[in-house]
């Protein structure tokens, strides 16, 4: 099992150590599951305590014991209750504390209120964009996780020709798929970090499923199964001639490689293949102009102008008024980081950046066609992390 060497945590709490600093906060509380495994190393249940001046002290209400094995810090105490916590962080600050960070994106309001409850004196102030700006430049520690994750992807991508067969159903084919990446050391959990969204390993949907919308802020989304889980794949047969699209995530202790291909039986209708060709075109063109500088709203303003110029605006990234405003996101431990590269975005590409862009087309009655890959920002330009072909698959009937 992997453990977050301690120099790796070290200057993680430093980064954010001199936000609050500038911030004039005294300190930061975090609770959620994958900041503490960021800033701790472990994400078991608690809380930890970051001052400005001293290292961090991570209470643990569950599990103590597995948090002693997997955190690299020294401070590491078994948590009770919330007057306990208020106690333990009056102690270790060892000074009169005024104003502390948190997780207002995530933290549930009775939970807020009961803080406020033990700990009276305090201001609480929202971090949560300092924290997603920090987790946004990745290390060199943590892009090797991305590189094994693309090289997993890889392996299992040219296995899914071969599971192509008419008549079979969505779902058998997607528990084909996951079976393949949970061989492979899946952890089958994909995390996703806005309010009320939730994802399993992505999405696989042929057809017209591919063209339906969900919940989810994303432009593609599948029937499912049920609408108690109305995503993914479902019993749609698969068919000749039709687009079959696979955007699942390969990761790899916890980082998130989001990609998708399309696939078919058989050739595609005229519309799909121009379609897939313009998306290849479009991210050949946005990733030409992408460099650290680069304003992301600037880049979805490039892929929306080019896909109206080839007659194709209304299906760009959703049909007319079911689109998205966005043609990528950051990636990391969760699927939904920053940046957005979004109609209306103020971020700017910075070197450590890693990010999918996803140019599709969504047609009704018909599908998906388009692709999705993952890019570093580097010091000179972009690097490819995705090492699956570009070119649509196609298998004979």
């Amino acid at each position: 099992m992997q453990l977050t060497p301690l120099e790796e945590l070290r200057r993680r709490i430093q980064n954010l150590q001199f936000r609050l600093q500038q911030e004039s906060l005294d300190g930061a509380l975090l609770t959620e599951n994958m900041d503490l495994f960021y800033f701790a190393g472990s994400m078991q249940q608690g809380f930890l305590f970051v001052p400005v001046d001293k290292e961090p002290l991570y209470m643990v209400k569950r599990n103590y014991n597995r948090a002693r094995e997997e955190s690299n810090w020294e401070n590491i105490l078994p948590l009770s209750n919330l007057k306990q916590l208020s106690e333990y962080i009056e102690d270790y600050a060892e000074r009169e504390l005024k104003s502390i960070g948190l997780e207002l994106d995530v933290l549930p309001v009775n939970q807020y209120k009961r803080l406020q409850h033990e700990f009276p004196p305090l201001t609480f102030i929202d971090i949560s964009t300092m924290i997603k700006e920090i987790r946004m430049i990745k290390s060199d520690y943590e892009i090797n996780f991305f590189r094994k994750a693309a090289e997993r992807s890889l392996q299992i991508n040219r296995k899914i020709p071969g599971l192509l067969k008419v008549g079979k159903p969505e779902i058998i084919l997607a528990t084909e798929i996951e079976s393949l990446y949970r061989k492979e050391g899946h952890q089958g959990l994909l995390r996703m970090r806005a309010f009320n969204t939730e994802m399993f390993f992505g999405h696989v949907y042929c057809g017209e499923n591919g063209a339906l919308s969900t919940f989810l802020d994303s432009c593609t989304g599948g029937k499912g199964l049920t609408t108690a889980s109305p995503q993914g794949a479902g019993w749609k047969l698969l068919a000749p001639h039709e687009p079959v699209g696979v955007d699942y995530a390969s990761i790899y202790e916890g980082y998130v490689l989001d990609e998708t291909r399309v696939f078919s039986i058989g050739s595609l209708p005229p519309v799909l293949e121009k379609a897939y060709h313009v998306a290849r075109q479009i991210q050949e063109k946005v990733i030409s102009k992408a460099a650290p500088g680069i304003l992301c709203e600037d880049l979805y303003r490039l892929a929306l102008e080019m896909a109206t110029s080839q007659g194709l605006g209304d299906y760009f990234m959703g049909y007319r008024d079911e689109q998205v405003k966005f043609i990528g996101h950051g990636l990391g431990l969760d699927i939904d980081e920053f940046p957005i590269l979004s109609q209306g975005s103020k971020h700017i590409l910075q070197p450590g950046m890693v990010f999918a862009l996803e140019p599709k087309f969504i047609f009704p009655g018909k599908g998906m066609s388009g692709l999705e890959n993952v890019w570093l920002v580097t010091k000179t330009g972009m690097e490819k992390l995705t090492l699956i072909p570009d070119e649509m698959v196609t298998v004979n009937i």
